[in-house]
């Protein structure tokens, strides 16, 4: 049944690429495409007290989600200790306040961004949102786990929160309520670096055993990935670096394409006037 056990984190544990390019893989992204699209057509235009609500709804719903899959996962551990899945965990416990992976700390920070307007850190929130949704679409771990038929909290948190990851800072560009421009590329390192120290800390005094941000260990080695699958321990992550480098210069390159486009539209309708 598709909603039967939702209350769970079962599977969360077991065979994280099972699906990897694989057509459970295929239709999630094909959904993320169409509901990228359906919602942009939908909302892009509208008055802008509409284009607010619905952002506001946004933003409530990747919290909303965020802290019910913490509450799921805190019941699993004084019911049944770590044997759902290692994501179970006691109340006072980092993962139920904030997370050491760029998805999780997003999770939070990108609706208070958008809400409190805390505009020096849009850039690295928002490039760093976008970034980080696709990957965890090209690489479901996060996102695909368990019976592609059956979904669960957790499940269902991962599908929306990283996909509003990637829609709500597109959203935000595509209205002309923000710009993404390489001329404050500065803001966006600093909380890179920023976000990598915090992951590092993460690994080094909390747990160390964890594996943030895939700094310390190669998760993809022996894995279906080339080339990632062969890197050692210590030059994975400088090609990951790498990768995430080659992200962002794509992101500003289509920001920067989207902000002349604007613009030529909007100069277009002036003259009109």
């Amino acid at each position: 049944m598709l909603f039967a056990d939702f209350f769970t984190s079962s599977g969360m544990d077991e065979n994280p690429a099972r699906y990897l390019f694989k057509w459970p893989h295929f239709i999630y992204i094909g959904l993320v495409i169409i509901s990228f699209y359906v919602l942009m057509k939908i909302f892009v235009n509208k008055d802008p007290k509409v284009r607010k609500i619905f952002i506001f709804v946004s933003c409530f719903v990747l919290l909303f989600l965020k802290y019910s899959g913490e509450a799921l996962f805190i019941i699993e551990w004084y019911k049944y200790g770590d044997t759902v899945s290692s994501y179970s965990h006691p109340f006072w416990d980092y993962r139920t306040f904030i997370s050491f992976q760029v998805c999780g700390i997003n999770n939070v920070l990108l609706p208070l961004v958008i809400w409190f307007n805390w505009k020096g850190l849009k850039d690295f929130v928002y490039s760093t949102s976008i970034i980080g949704g696709i990957a965890v679409m090209i690489y479901p771990v996060g996102v695909l786990y368990g019976e592609p038929f059956v979904l669960t909290l957790p499940i269902v948190r991962s599908l929306i929160v990283h996909f509003l990851l990637v829609f709500l800072p597109c959203f935000m560009i595509a209205t002309g309520d923000f710009r993404l421009e390489r001329k404050n590329w500065r803001n966006t390192l600093i909380g890179v670096l920023g976000v990598m120290l915090w992951g590092m800390y993460g690994n080094i005094f909390v747990d160390q055993a964890a594996n943030n941000m895939y700094l310390m260990e190669n998760p993809f080695y022996g894995g279906p990935v080339p080339l990632l699958n062969i890197l050692p321990n210590g030059l994975h992550a400088a090609v990951l670096i790498l990768l995430v480098f080659l992200g962002f210069l794509l992101v500003y390159w289509v920001s920067d394409k989207y902000n002349q486009h604007y613009d030529r539209i909007h100069l277009v309708e002036n003259m009109e006037k």
